[in-house]
């Protein structure tokens, strides 16, 4: 993926960095991506008023340190202990071609398309709860037949 690669010094100061963070390893953003991403930029805060950082974009580095294969809290904890002047290297607009990318690659995909995560919750906690109740009436029927 070939997209630019911004490298910001940003002050502190009194609002913070203002922005929210999303992905690690442990919590990936995009589905079989560990990075970390650029959710939400607040109003306030050095990144705003930098206005070069963007939501999407994916941080590759904090002050030295690598961000792409790192927990959440790891990249949090960087964050926390970056000190008043924060390095960022950032590749711009990584969540939308990614996105982009995986999009063209399920529209090629010849093979069958999986249901939805939350379609197959449902049916599996629809099922468990029909086994649940089979067990109390056959539980019940059991008690009050033997009389």
């Amino acid at each position: 993926m070939d997209l630019p690669i911004l490298e910001l010094a940003l002050e502190r100061g009194e609002s913070g960095l203002g922005f929210n963070i999303r992905g690690g390893n442990d919590l990936p953003h995009i589905r079989g991506d560990p990075g970390i991403f650029v959710t939400k930029i607040r109003d306030k805060g050095a990144v705003a008023h930098d206005g070069r950082l963007r939501e999407g974009d994916k941080i590759l580095e904090i002050n030295g340190h690598n961000l792409e294969n790192v927990t959440h809290n790891e990249a949090v904890n960087y964050f926390l202990n970056a000190g008043d002047t924060v390095r960022l290297r950032v590749q711009q607009g990584a969540e939308k071609a990614i996105l982009e990318m995986k999009e063209s690659d399920d529209q090629c995909d010849d093979s069958t398309p999986t249901p939805p995560r939350s379609r197959s919750l449902f049916t599996l906690k629809t099922f468990i709860g029909g086994v649940a109740v089979a067990a109390m009436v056959f539980l019940v029927w059991k008690k009050y037949a033997n009389r």
